[in-house]
């Protein structure tokens, strides 16, 4: 369905349903027309503020009915008629009044100063035209109140009542709706390029919203760039896995994250500080001689585990059975060999032949007699020419054959 109605109110119906700050943009606009670096920058903010950014004390003022000119019911013409009872207005004498023909056109002519453009600002600021400036009071009088007139009007041939109007007040819905046309309105269709030979008043407004918007976009991709610039190494380059805890709430964090885990995680308790001390110490030696070192030390580990090993295996259960097993036979081989030791020599002239320490005296005289005094002759050597090898006599007969037995 086709909208209908004045530019204005199409525009302002239009605008409902965009973000606050575009609506701001919108009353901005038709206030003033051309925006300047602090709108731009109160409104880059307003955006912000809409996509949830915190700490923004800038607030919106969207476009409303009480900014836009309205315009009167179809068929109905609206003229001015009289502007009079000027109060706090420039220097415009008080008790003044200036007429209009409300029809055809009325020219108002006057020297430099005489207050024409004091009572164009009067219109421009009671009938909401574009760009209505600012009405200073008289600098000489010391007034401070804000500006007020009287305005009379018809509509449609008949005249109403006398309307005042106060320069501090909303706009009267009927003199909303008288255009006014003066020189920063023309500049839109004589200083800038138009693809049209004739755009109807308020048709520019579109045109400023797009290229706020342009603007707006270019300071918050430039405000990015330079944050993205100054983001800490730890986002850009994290040290930690995406598998660590660290590494999962880093790669979560987000306006609204609770930093309470990661803060808790950042607490290194005693036991991880001297860890760290060890690792900072390790890699602030020589590698290659820390390596080698290492590589030493595991050497060292392994022949301690294979040490371990062995003597592990030698008093495994089935060893200790097997030692146990050859002490007895040695203990029944002992108590053989002394019981025939003893058989053999018990008439012999000192007692403990055949024991351990006597067989220990025998061997040492067997390897003397076979290395050195009788070397290449058999133990004992008992013919004519030897002599006995533990006490250097001669031996005899008897003696001889004691020594076989012996042996």
């Amino acid at each position: 369905m086709a909208a209908t109605g004045s530019v204005f109110e199409i525009i302002l119906q239009w605008s409902r349903n965009k973000p606050d700050w575009q609506r701001d943009a919108l009353r901005r606009i038709v206030a003033k027309r051309t925006l300047d670096a602090d709108d731009h920058q109160e409104l880059a903010l307003l955006c912000k503020r809409g996509c949830g950014f915190p700490g923004i004390e800038v607030t919106p003022s969207p476009l409303g009915a009480e900014h836009v000119p309205s315009m009167a019911t179809a068929g109905e013409k609206v003229a001015l008629t009289s502007i009079r009872d000027v109060m706090g207005v420039n220097r415009l004498a008080p008790g003044q009044e200036l007429s209009f023909e409300p029809d055809g056109i009325t020219i108002v002519y006057g020297d430099n100063g005489v207050g024409k453009s004091g009572y164009a600002r009067i219109l421009k600021r009671a009938c909401r035209a574009r760009s209505p400036g600012e009405i200073l009071p008289n600098a000489f009088g010391g007034g401070a109140d804000a500006g007020s007139a009287t305005i009379g009007c018809v509509v449609s041939g008949d005249p109403i009542a006398p309307l005042a109007w106060t320069d501090a007040g909303s706009p009267h819905a009927i003199l909303s709706s008288v255009s006014v046309f003066d020189r920063e309105c023309g500049m839109v269709h004589v200083r800038e390029r138009n693809e049209v030979a004739f755009r109807p008043f308020g048709l520019d407004i579109p045109d400023e919203l797009a290229g706020v918007c342009q603007a707006i976009r270019t300071a918050l991709t430039a405000e990015q760039g330079a944050l993205e610039q100054a983001r800490d190494s730890a986002f850009t380059e994290p040290a930690f896995g995406s598998g660590t805890r660290v590494g999962r709430l880093l790669g979560a964090l987000a306006p609204g994250t609770d930093l309470g885990p990661l803060e808790k995680l950042s607490n290194l308790s005693a036991e991880e500080r001297a860890r760290l001390r060890r690792l900072e110490e390790d890699l602030a030696r020589d590698l290659v001689r820390a390596s080698g070192e290492q590589r030493e030390l595991a050497r060292a580990v392994r022949r301690l585990s294979e040490e371990l090993d062995r003597v592990f295996g030698a008093v495994s259960d089935a060893e200790l059975a097997q030692l146990a097993a050859l002490a007895g036979t040695a203990r029944s081989k002992r108590s053989a060999a002394s019981l025939a030791a003893e058989r053999a020599f018990g008439g012999s002239a000192l007692k403990g032949v055949g024991e351990a320490t006597w067989r220990a005296l025998w061997d040492a005289a067997r390897h003397y007699s076979e290395h050195v005094a009788y070397e290449g002759h058999d133990f004992p050597r008992t013919d004519a020419e030897a002599v006995c090898v533990l006490c250097h006599q001669p031996i005899s007969e008897g003696t001889g054959d004691l020594k076989l037995t012996f042996e």
